[in-house]
């Protein structure tokens, strides 16, 4: 952000109030007003109930905030585009198909999109992903990872209807932050398998050298998220846990390093934390860009693909099935 410091937040749900912790953290940040027609933190001041009211009154921000419900994003964001000429920060996923953000770019051009649109991609800045990262990157020899597992849970399953569907599903929802995480590690994903059952999703990825599984699951208790990336050529792996933002390290099945959390941040803040100071220092950085938010929409939508796939390829067998059973009668 630079010198940047007046931010408008658009949205003022549950993650919002994350945004706003983060933010509070740097006191040279002043939150100009927020944009809700329903707000559930009425304590941000002004309020606007949309974004022609704020702009009307004359805001003038310097960093947009959209932390809107998923199927939003892409829409808020072109509309501030046209607006302003403030950095944009979206909520992740920016879209769930590369045609939502080549559409994007074709409205706004490439290069401007590319260069004041930002995605949150939180979980790549947690402090036990970036530890993680930084052990690998300073063991080369390690190669790269044959086997990376994300295990996403949330307990989600009690939440209103509307409230789900802000979420889209557990694969839309945790998809894009198991992603975001795998991509410190590999690259180069093709999408193998995937299937969705209510609340639970499982995708299996061919990536560069290995292969990538990725599991959501709304049926919880609580929260547990966890990845585990193995290079079996040398016998390592790498056990990362989110919830605690603890890692560990083991060799040959031993442990020969381990990451305890010291800060006092919780989770989401910590990592949130992590993503403003990017923003701040390195707003160019490869995790906050439009690029990473395209790759994984394609990897969204080849999912989708391949699962209507699976799912006409059982309908065909139930199909033939049924005639056999019919010829025989």
């Amino acid at each position: 952000m630079g010198g940047r410091r007046r931010v408008l937040l658009v949205g003022l749900g549950t993650i919002a109030r994350t945004h706003r912790e983060a933010l509070a953290a740097d006191a040279s940040i002043e939150i100009v007003g927020g944009v809700d027609p329903s707000p559930a933190q009425q304590d941000v001041v002004p309020l606007f109930r949309d974004l022609d009211q704020a702009f009307a009154a004359g805001v003038d921000p310097d960093l947009v905030v959209v932390a809107t419900p998923t199927r939003t994003h892409l829409d808020i964001v072109s509309d501030v585009l046209d607006r302003c000429d403030a950095l944009i920060l979206s909520e992740k996923p920016l879209a769930t198909s590369v045609s939502g953000i080549r559409q994007l770019e074709r409205s706004h051009g490439r290069d401007r999109v590319a260069s004041r649109v930002r995605v949150a991609h939180h979980f790549a800045f947690s402090p036990d992903v970036e530890w993680a990262r930084a052990v690998v990157q300073q063991n080369p020899g390690w190669g790269k990872p044959s086997h990376i597992l994300c295990v996403f849970n949330d307990a989600y399953s009690g939440l209103s209807e509307e409230q789900r569907a802000s979420y889209v599903s557990s694969w839309v929802d945790s998809g894009p932050n198991q992603l975001s995480v795998a991509a410190a590690f590999a690259t180069g994903w093709h999408v193998v398998a995937h299937s969705e059952e209510g609340d639970r999703a499982m995708t299996t990825l061919d990536h560069d050298g290995g292969v990538t599984v990725l599991a959501s699951n709304w049926l919880a208790a609580d929260t547990s998220k966890q990845t585990a990336i193995r290079f079996d050529h040398v016998g390592v792996e790498v056990r990362v846990d989110h919830t605690s933002m603890t890692a560990l390290v083991l060799s040959s099945g031993r442990p020969v390093e381990h990451l305890g959390y010291t800060g006092s941040a919780g989770r989401k803040a910590a990592q949130y934390l992590g993503l403003y100071r990017a923003l701040r220092d390195d707003p160019a950085d490869h995790r906050l860009s439009v690029d990473l938010a395209a790759s994984i929409a394609g990897l969204l939508e080849g999912a989708a693909h391949r699962s209507a796939e699976v799912l006409g390829s059982w309908a065909s067998t139930a199909e033939v099935q049924t005639a056999s059973a019919l010829s025989r009668g």
